[in-house]
């Protein structure tokens, strides 16, 4: 019991700033979305590099970005299923299929490019190619990647995924020549967040809104062979005792999406379960801003940023030509 009293005061204090910055989200979003999760980190970088993380919400952070993040990724399973992404025939399927390797490969080969090292620029790609920050947050113990490394590719997808809501959805309402499923496939495909590529999807009606949907939970579930890839690359290349260990939580994630699939759970319940699941990584998120040094993050983000933008901007452009020849 004492020991669970050690820990409340930093999760209220985690859960304080999370629910503040969905405030904040919600207050400006009509002008710009940039994501709770973005203004988390935020406030969280700035509280710990001005005033100071105290001693008694410490063990609560810690708890919040360690064991919360794994429940919530567990739980964003619920979001899935797994007949609707077999439903969407074999040539969107090929699409993703392709996507996410090339998306990783070339955010690699930027990497050394602009002199970034690999496990940042692996958590990069691998945020802009699966699902955003939840992904960035589920494959960092796949490759042992540092926390710096982490809060600098959350902010970075998060960013660029608010700017491409923005970008889309003013495609959306524009003259140019496109249907509301290849729409709907483009945003689902080249768009980071889940969030991001719904809230563009649906910025062209329902039709795009659902099929955008679809193509992203497809994304997705590309996590978990992912995950498995990158732990034995990163398990080959570690040094010593210090090696990236496959997380279980990814099979659990798994296991809810075949849950959800056969709906053996209520639509009400999955419900409340999905949207526990962006409490809980929107709170593991404000955990890890609470943890950073700013000073140690700086150097690495201007180079980080340019990666994640030059990466954007080529994969945006590419699948949008292919959509617009082959869907």
């Amino acid at each position: 019991m004492k020991d669970i009293k050690k820990y409340i005061p930093g999760i209220i204090f985690v859960l304080g700033i999370s629910y503040l910055s969905m405030f904040i989200n919600d207050l400006f979003k009509s002008y710009i979305n940039i994501e709770a999760l973005t203004i988390a980190i935020i406030i969280g970088i700035i509280y710990n590099n001005t005033v100071g993380t105290q001693d008694i919400f410490k063990k609560g952070v810690t708890f919040s970005l360690k064991k919360l993040l794994k429940i919530g990724i567990v739980l964003l399973g619920f979001k899935l299923n797994i007949y609707a992404v077999l439903e969407l025939g074999p040539k969107i399927l090929i699409m993703v299929l392709v996507y996410v390797p090339f998306a990783l490969t070339l955010s690699i080969i930027l990497g050394k490019i602009f002199k970034v090292n690999k496990k940042l620029a692996t958590l990069i790609g691998v945020g802009t190619s699966i699902c955003g920050a939840s992904a960035v947050v589920a494959m960092a113990p796949c490759i042992n990647a540092d926390d710096d490394d982490s809060v600098i590719s959350v902010s970075i997808v998060s960013l660029l995924g608010a700017l491409g809501v923005i970008i889309y959805s003013g495609i959306a309402t524009s003259s140019i020549n496109i249907s509301a499923t290849q729409y709907g496939v483009w945003s689902g495909l080249s768009l980071h967040g889940v969030a991001h590529a719904l809230a563009a999807a649906f910025a062209l009606g329902d039709t795009a809104g659902e099929i955008g949907t679809i193509v992203k939970m497809t994304r997705v579930l590309m996590m978990v062979p992912v995950s498995i890839i990158l732990s034995s690359i990163f398990n080959k290349e570690s040094i010593g005792n210090k090696k990236a260990k496959f997380p279980m939580y990814v099979l659990y994630f798994i296991l809810a999406g075949i849950i959800n699939s056969f709906k053996i759970i209520p639509v009400n319940i999955t419900s409340i379960l999905t949207k526990g699941s962006s409490l809980l990584i929107l709170m593991a998120m404000t955990a890890m801003g609470l943890s950073v040094n700013f000073k140690s993050i700086v150097n690495k983000g201007i180079k980080s940023l340019v990666i994640g933008t030059i990466l954007f901007i080529i994969l945006s452009t590419l699948s949008l030509i292919t959509i617009l020849n082959f869907i």
